[in-house]
């Protein structure tokens, strides 16, 4: 079994016309699509309507052997998902920078916990969650859960020239608050 496997994704991003007072448009990551068509910066496709609509592509999607129990919970939910994640950036015309695409849910939640950038849940394309399956089940079962025993605790044991600073019955005979 492979350590990682990487496949090559391309991300759909849209600018829509907003209903706000204060902004004119919004930005939302829409789709991840399977194949990785493009260099490497945002292409425009054609417009519809007040919709304007972007790819960015190849983006990688690395599956780890490590992490096989975080796709194993994304898998297992109601709808498998894949996480864009995007950076603001000072660019023209997106003003985003692709930090990545994770199917990894743990990792998402780290990056939404920074409040840094977007991160957009979207639905697995099938063709990707049967590659993400196949990679699942070369994995061994994990190991089985052994409590382990304990061991008991002798506490510590006096050596040469250490003065215990406490007696088994309280403070040292002899002192106070005050001497210290």
């Amino acid at each position: 079994m492979e350590v990682e496997i990487t496949r090559q994704v391309c991300i759909v991003l849209e600018q829509r016309k907003s209903q706000h007072a204060w902004v004119d448009h919004t930005w939302l990551p829409v789709a991840v699509l399977p194949d990785s068509g493009g260099d490497g910066t945002w292409q425009e496709a054609e417009p519809n309507g007040d919709t304007r609509v972007f790819t960015f592509g190849p983006v990688a999607l690395t599956l780890h052997r490590r992490m096989g129990e975080a796709y194993d919970a994304n898998i297992e939910t109601e709808a498998p998902a894949l996480w864009v994640m995007l950076d603001d950036a000072d660019s023209e015309p997106v003003p985003f920078k692709v930090r990545g695409v994770t199917a990894d849910p743990y990792e998402a939640m780290g990056a939404l916990d920074s409040g840094e950038g977007v991160v957009e849940r979207l639905p697995v394309p099938t063709e990707i969650l049967h590659w993400m399956v196949d990679y699942l089940k070369q994995m061994p079962d994990p190991e089985k859960f052994r409590k382990r025993k304990r061991v008991p605790h002798s506490g510590e044991e006096l050596k040469f020239g250490k003065v215990p600073i406490f007696e088994p019955g309280g403070r040292r005979e002899g002192t106070t608050r005050d001497d210290t």
